[in-house]
């Protein structure tokens, strides 16, 4: 077990001043609640001091009372009316808590929808790399791990540190009035119970990052166990062992952290108790001497006795609260940062506002020049590549409007990345990037994605309605006859009709206990009809037939063509059906283009592109034939 690797989380955090995530909870807070919760936070901190000052001082005035001379009816009405106080405080008190409380917990959850539209608006290319997941999951903690972590946690800490500092100060003026030194010796014993808690809390906050760390795991094994479609690899191949072994690992892992934190609040307890117990023997036989020398008598005793002892109570209040802040402060600085990250938008510092896209809805021309990229950190290149190399290297290419480009190359050669750079997913390491003429990073990035319509090659379904899947709208403002000619030309028109509630029908099982799975060649077609509702003029298909099998590929790429013909339309596959209608084929190694120019050109170089040509056409010759790649019923050669 590797318990000594660096924690990159605390690495990559920002900052901010303790007092500035306070002020900022609060507005917060009064701006999602309301200021009479404010006002609800404000009261139930003066009634919080009020109350317990009042019970504590109850012996002390029965006995004045008793030992005052009053009639008793006096007496009893005097202490009457202090138990009604005392109760009618108590009450109001109870209640405002709850109020507060109730206020916090819903105001945790309100925060929610602002996590997930930063989510969503966070530049794709941050938010995908290592410390962009790691400060999404930061942001998460602030919400998402419960009543006593994060935000609603920080703000209790914050009430209970106001009340008890404000008891602290009453209970000090009346402490020091009776004996300065006594005072001292309060504040001395707190003093180190205090820093004895600090150091044991950072010291658990290092334990409790690990264990959150372990528990995620943890929680993805219990989530790919809880999966059917993995239920058929795990008993063909017997993997149950397996996740039991992983399982046992990040069980012992979890109890070892879990130890190392509780064992750090076990010892600062011990030695809270020790220094308690001593000031507790000073304190308490310095007012008893002064009582049996006769300079207090026996309700200022009792006074004093439960003031002292609701200092030293008060003390290990604000300790408690101070420490809750500093440990839920980190999470403050997470959600902040994640926030600071989505609200920025990087490659436009210092520009002027975003300009309109020309011609919104027409065929684009698309150039970039000299653009390289490379994924930063320890950020995976999905395609399989080196983070340190770039995926993408010095490209300089020009795509016309209405052109159709088929791209092509093996596994890794950076395909998927150069699509993710041209919609706007990815920003150029080096180089730029333009659309008729004009620098993408001028443009708003919402605008300038209207513009393409792609399908990647991770094809999935939300579970929503389908027909949701395919207009990314609500049912109200969906285009029923758009609808209806998308599944058409992307051949699901038929299987919808065959659902229990056709277009309404829900996908997977989510959302409804009858939600419909699909195939990954109904997926496919799925997302082309998503592309094709969505009507922009630039299509870009991402090994858009992968599940289909090499005839009904030949035939869905003759339905591209057609559907198409007025767009600007990038093919990628590993399967050369595409490249039969296509005006250019691009060949990609290691982030180039290696070989440029239609079919027949790059058969004659006998280059790579013909290499992967011949070797896949032994697969599609028909009998007697041997110069051709047959594709259903289209024919290469």
């Amino acid at each position: 077990m590797n318990r000594k690797k660096k924690n990159t989380t605390e690495e990559n955090e920002k900052c901010y001043p303790l007092w500035d995530n306070g002020i900022t909870a609060y507005a917060w807070f009064g701006r999602i609640k309301g200021k009479r919760y404010l006002a609800a936070t404000g009261a139930d901190i003066c009634l919080s001091v009020i109350q317990p000052f009042a019970a504590m001082a109850l012996p002390s005035a029965v006995v004045y009372l008793l030992g005052s001379g009053w009639r008793p009816e006096v007496i009893f009405l005097s202490l009457a009316g202090y138990v009604l106080l005392l109760q009618a405080l108590q009450i109001s008190q109870v209640y405002l808590t709850n109020v507060v409380q109730i206020a916090r917990f819903l105001f945790r959850g309100q925060l929610g929808p602002e996590l997930f539209e930063a989510c969503l608006t966070v530049d794709f290319q941050e938010l995908e790399s290592a410390k962009g997941q790691q400060k999404l999951e930061g942001a998460r903690g602030n919400i998402y791990y419960g009543s006593d972590m994060g935000i609603e946690a920080y703000l209790r800490a914050y009430e209970k540190a106001a009340v008890a500092l404000v008891s602290l100060v009453i209970y000090s003026v009346i402490i020091g009035r009776m004996n300065f030194w006594l005072l001292l010796l309060l504040f001395a014993v707190a003093g180190g119970i205090m820093a004895v808690n600090i150091y044991a809390d950072c010291r658990g906050a290092r334990h409790e990052e690990r264990y959150i760390k372990v528990s995620q795991g943890y929680e993805y094994l219990k989530r790919e166990i809880l999966v059917p479609a993995n239920g058929k690899d795990i008993r063909l191949y017997r993997m149950w062992k397996w996740f039991q072994e992983e399982f046992r690992k990040m069980t012992d892992e979890l109890t070892y952290w879990a130890g190392k934190q509780r064992n750090c609040s076990i010892n600062a307890s011990f030695f809270e108790r020790f220094l308690a117990g001593g000031r507790d023997l000073l304190i308490y036989g310095y007012l008893i001497s002064q009582m049996a020398l006769g300079k207090m008598n026996l309700s200022a005793f009792l006074l004093c006795v439960g003031i002292v002892g609701s200092f030293g109570g008060w003390m290990s209040s604000l300790t408690g609260a101070f420490t809750e802040i500093l440990r839920n402060n980190r999470y403050m600085n997470r959600y902040r940062d994640f926030l600071e990250l989505a609200g920025r938008r990087p490659g436009h510092e210092g520009q002027a506002a975003d300009i309109p896209v020309e011609h919104p809805g027409e065929a684009h021309e698309i150039r970039l020049e000299h653009v390289s990229f490379r994924y930063e950190g320890n950020m995976e290149c999905p395609e399989g590549g080196d983070s340190r190399e770039d995926a993408i290297h010095d490209l300089t290419l020009t795509i016309r409007p209405g052109e159709k480009i088929a791209l092509v190359g093996m596994n890794g050669a950076g395909k998927s990345t150069l699509i993710k750079l041209i919609c706007g997913l990815y920003r150029p390491t080096s180089g730029k990037l333009y659309l008729d003429g004009r620098d993408v990073s001028l443009f708003s990035p919402e605008e300038y994605r209207k513009e393409f319509a792609v399908v990647f090659q991770e094809v999935f379904a939300f579970s929503f309605p389908l027909a949701d899947n395919v207009s990314c709208r609500a049912a109200a403002d969906t285009d029923g006859g758009r609808l209806e000619q998308s599944l058409k030309d992307a051949g699901l028109w038929d299987r919808v009709q065959e659902l229990p509630g056709k277009g309404e029908t829900y996908l997977n099982k989510d959302l409804d206990a009858a939600g419909v799975t699909l195939s990954g060649g109904e997926l496919q077609r799925l997302m082309l009809a998503r592309a094709l509702y969505k009507g922009a003029p630039v299509v870009i298909l991402d090994e858009p037939t992968a599940a289909l099998d090499p005839i009904a590929e030949s035939r869905l790429y003759d339905k591209y063509y057609e559907m198409t013909k007025d767009k600007t339309s990038i093919f990628i596959s590993h399967r050369l059906s595409s490249t039969k209608f296509c005006d250019r084929i691009l060949y990609m190694e290691k982030g180039r283009i290696t070989e440029e120019g239609d079919h027949r050109q790059l058969m004659e170089k006998q280059g790579a592109y013909a290499a992967m040509f011949h070797t896949q056409a032994q697969y599609y010759k028909k009998e007697g034939s041997s110069d051709s790649l047959q594709c259903g019923d289209a024919e290469l050669g």
